[in-house]
């Protein structure tokens, strides 16, 4: 940034977001909150706060069924045991939350397969649409990175959630998505050559992407993927003894670095 435009910046800041203009109305994204957008729900407008899009009821119905079928509240999911921890240590909810959330920004799930396996998609998108085929576009993604985000999975290869989702978008006839079918190609080709399977990130982010999100719009919308599993959990460690969550007794532990000094 040149130090001219830092001048040009120095006592306004240009928004298209929104403004607050108290005792009279509060503009959201060029719209009245109040009066323009009083009909949404909060995912709605949490929607159109990160698009700037209004969906169509099929395409809420979807992405909020996103939203829902990985809510778990299991307290062994990463996430929810931070929450959980944390109000163990009798923390606030808000930052026993915030820190369970934290751990979503991660390189194994939520927002680097999700957005990885969405820009892959748009990517391969464009190389198809030059002439090259699939087959050949995944046979090089495996030999220069070995693995592909949104297939295959650690601890059992077929997950849960595939089938349900699928079902549900079969009962709204909205399974025929050019990234929805590309996510299936791929799967066909994995399992062929690798024996594996796709994860749930690829069928959440073959419908975004055919939703028309970009990265960061799907980095945003998966922020809250899994929280409606935390709160449960955070409640069920409250209702314990402080410190009940994960114990460890001295005997527990295996200690393998270098040997206390003798003097």
């Amino acid at each position: 940034m040149s130090l001219n435009d830092l001048n040009n910046l120095h006592n306004q800041y240009p928004t298209k977001t929104g403004l607050a203009y108290l005792s009279e109305r509060s503009v959201f994204r060029g719209k009245d909150l109040h009066n323009d957008l009083d009909h949404m729900t909060w995912f709605e407008l949490n929607l159109f706060g990160i698009t700037g899009k209004e969906f169509s009821e099929i395409e809420l119905k979807i992405l909020n069924y996103i939203w829902v079928s990985t809510s778990y509240a299991d307290i062994r999911i990463w996430p929810n045991r931070i929450s959980s921890l944390a109000s163990a240590a009798r923390t606030t909810p808000i930052l026993s939350m915030v820190g369970g959330i934290a751990s979503c920004d991660a390189e194994l799930f939520v927002a680097k397969p999700l957005v990885s396996c969405l820009s892959m998609y748009r990517n391969l998108g464009r190389k198809i649409s030059k002439g090259i085929s699939l087959d050949d576009l995944i046979e090089g993604k495996l030999h220069q990175n070995k693995t592909i985000y949104g297939f295959g999975r650690p601890i059992s290869s077929l997950d849960e959630r595939v089938p349900h989702l699928v079902l549900f978008l079969n009962s709204l006839k909205c399974d025929n998505g050019y990234y929805f079918r590309m996510a299936f190609q791929i799967e066909d080709y994995l399992k062929r050559k690798k024996k594996i399977r796709m994860n749930i990130a690829a069928l959440y982010a073959a419908i975004c992407a055919d939703f028309g999100f970009n990265e960061v719009e799907m980095n945003l919308f998966v922020s809250l993927l899994v929280f409606a599993g935390m709160p449960p959990c955070y409640l069920d460690t409250l209702e314990k003894p402080p410190g009940a969550l994960l114990p460890l007794k001295c005997k527990d532990l295996n200690y393998t670095g270098v040997m206390p000094t003798r003097w």
